[in-house]
């Protein structure tokens, strides 16, 4: 098999573990073995936990916000700000398998880099930083928002997307009731983005 492959195979499985029992799921000997590949195996792609975790975390980042674009081009988005927080926060909602799972290990990372804030976590912040300079040129490219303004909303946008996903996530909210807050929340946004 291909290295890649390998080192693919082993990223998949610590995407299984935090998706299914968080951070704490993730050690080197649960990698291997959900892996189905030896302990020295995962320690040649991963020196230790963080390095895993960091890694995981990469290409967990590159994937969040390539399904963005991508669902912003499946809906036709003109570009607009709007659209493009339109976009953001329908990707954003845990509505199916594929979705829901990221949100859970997104969760599980967030907590993380509060409660242990070494490699992995900072390799988080790396990330929430980067996904909020995405969405703050998508801002900027279609308003007259100052860098500064646009950052403020895409942390905004952010807050909501990941309160929302938490709460439907933790069945306090249904789809179509998320869905109805963040149809409201753009509706508000509208006329700010106008300006």
């Amino acid at each position: 098999m291909p290295e890649n492959e390998r080192r693919a195979e082993i990223m998949d499985a610590v995407e299984r573990l935090l998706g299914r029992g968080g951070v704490n799921a993730v050690t080197m000997r649960a990698v291997a073995s959900e892996a189905g590949v030896s302990l020295r195996l995962v320690q040649y792609y991963g020196k230790n936990k963080d390095a895993l975790l960091t890694a995981t975390l990469d290409r967990l980042a590159d994937r969040s916000i390539e399904r963005w674009r991508s669902r912003s081009e499946r809906q036709g988005a003109s570009g607009s700000a709007i659209d493009q927080v339109k976009a953001f926060l329908d990707e954003a909602l845990p509505t199916d398998a594929a979705s829901r799972g990221f949100h859970r290990v997104g969760v599980s990372l967030e907590a993380l880099a509060i409660t242990h804030p070494g490699v992995a976590g900072q390799a988080y912040q790396v990330h929430l930083r980067a996904l909020a300079d995405h969405l703050v040129r998508a801002l900027r490219s279609d308003t007259h928002l100052s860098a500064a303004a646009a950052r403020l909303l895409a942390l905004e946008v952010m807050g909501l997307a990941h309160g929302l996903g938490t709460l439907l996530m933790a069945d306090q909210l249904t789809e179509s009731e998320a869905e109805s807050l963040t149809a409201d929340y753009l509706e508000r946004l509208r006329p700010r983005l106008s300006h």
